[in-house]
């Protein structure tokens, strides 16, 4: 999951310097980036509990740009808590 979280973050960095982000703000933008992903995964759920009588591409569609959202979400709004004892 280390290199997924990496590489996320990676590209996520790289559109945020792209539009010209500062530097120091970078770490705060992308756990904002996190959570406007997983604001927006709703979006995606919302048709599948609405439609009734979708087709199945379309539900298999709307299942994996949800789940991709919100795991991209997830990764990037969460910062991992190192224990130390």
């Amino acid at each position: 999951m280390g290199r997924i979280k990496q590489s996320a973050e990676k590209l996520v960095t790289g559109f945020l310097r792209r539009a010209g982000v500062p530097e120091a703000q970078l770490h705060s933008r992308m756990r904002k980036t996190g959570r406007g992903l997983l604001l927006l995964s709703i979006l995606f759920i919302v048709p599948l509990i609405i439609l009734d009588h979708a087709s199945l591409w379309a539900i298999i569609l709307l299942q994996v740009i949800y789940g991709s959202l919100v795991c991209l979400g997830v990764l990037l709004a969460f910062d991992e808590e190192n224990k130390t004892t």
